[in-house]
């Protein structure tokens, strides 16, 4: 399965949408935001929960994502290299370029795989890296304790077990 998430920015995202259509439809799980559904799609959804979200990317094969921040890492913290497609003030997609300096920057390093103007997204997606198991965290008791808040988990992890609750 292929997960496609235009994040929950106002404008939409035609172009990420229209890359689509080369791709096998019966794959594709789309969080297409504030454009029109694409046709023919296993599931198409305007916006996911967090949890959905979560599901979608860890059940994911691959990750086709606008070029947001927290995507992009979420993509990566369950071992995948998305392919990033950054969004153009130019095209009326955001209100300046932050995602293309974040998709280049990202993309020299190789935790993404961009995808700018006109390319092939199946080629991009065929040479991707493999998804790799998700990388051990080795968190000290703040980290494991931040992260819990983050998540919304009800028992914050301290050392020698739970502490109290978080919620």
């Amino acid at each position: 399965m292929i997960f496609v998430t235009v994040g929950t920015h106002q404008q939409p995202f035609a172009r990420l949408l229209a890359a689509l259509s080369g791709l096998p439809p019966g794959e594709l799980v789309v969080q297409h935001g504030y454009g029109p559904a694409p046709a023919g799609v296993a599931r198409a959804v305007a916006f996911m929960s967090f949890s959905e979200m979560t599901e979608q990317f860890e059940a994911a094969d691959a990750v086709v994502t606008h070029a947001g921040v927290g995507s992009i890492l979420f993509a990566m913290r369950v071992g995948h290299t998305p392919i990033a497609v950054p969004r153009y003030s130019r095209y009326g997609e955001h209100v300046d370029d932050h995602q293309v300096e974040l998709t280049r920057a990202l993309a020299e390093r190789g935790h993404v795989v961009a995808l700018w103007q006109g390319e092939d997204l199946a080629a991009k997606l065929a040479d991707a890296p493999p998804r790799r198991p998700a990388p051990e965290t080795g968190d000290r008791p703040i980290h494991a304790a931040v992260r819990a808040a983050m998540w919304g988990e009800r028992e914050i992890p301290v050392a020698g077990g739970l502490g109290r609750s978080a919620g």
